[in-house]
């Protein structure tokens, strides 16, 4: 009796399309996708309030004029609420991927999802949200609070 070909194994451990694992799969990877990308938008977040920090503290790229300082401020306002936005959408759908493949689980004898701990009082969302408005309030209090010389 011969092996059986590659290809022959390949469809053996390949879901049929629209299976319950075909679907656990991608629930998965999608939960994985959203994750990195909450990463993503971080680093990012973290280069462009860096360049507005040193545009607008620095002497020697500080703006000459007041309505340029106070541009920039409210870029740094705007550019933190706009990413807190983008990391609640980012959860939003991170959540809708993890709650399915729970769901999924229970008919494929799967526990990867299902039996995660219990979340801690403090969850990394949180951690995420109270970063964001952390530097919303720095940006605000820029704006309010007089430069000192």
């Amino acid at each position: 009796m011969s092996a059986p070909s590659k290809t022959a194994a390949a469809e053996e451990s390949t879901p049929a399309p629209g299976s319950t694992r075909d679907e656990y799969l991608d629930a998965s990877a999608n939960a994985r996708h959203f994750q990195t990308l909450r990463f993503a938008q971080l680093t990012v977040f973290f280069a462009v309030t860096g360049a507005l920090l040193a545009t607008s503290f620095t002497t020697a790229a500080a703006p000459s004029s007041q309505l340029g300082a106070i541009s920039l401020k409210i870029g740094g306002l705007v550019v933190t609420a706009l990413f807190l936005v983008l990391q609640e959408r980012t959860m939003a759908y991170w959540r809708h991927f993890v709650r399915r493949a729970a769901e999924l689980e229970a008919g494929l004898g799967y526990r990867q999802y299902s039996g995660r701990p219990a979340e801690p009082l403090i969850t990394g969302h949180r951690a995420m949200e109270l970063l964001f408005v952390g530097v919303g309030v720095f940006w605000a209090l820029t704006l309010v609070l007089p430069a000192s010389s």
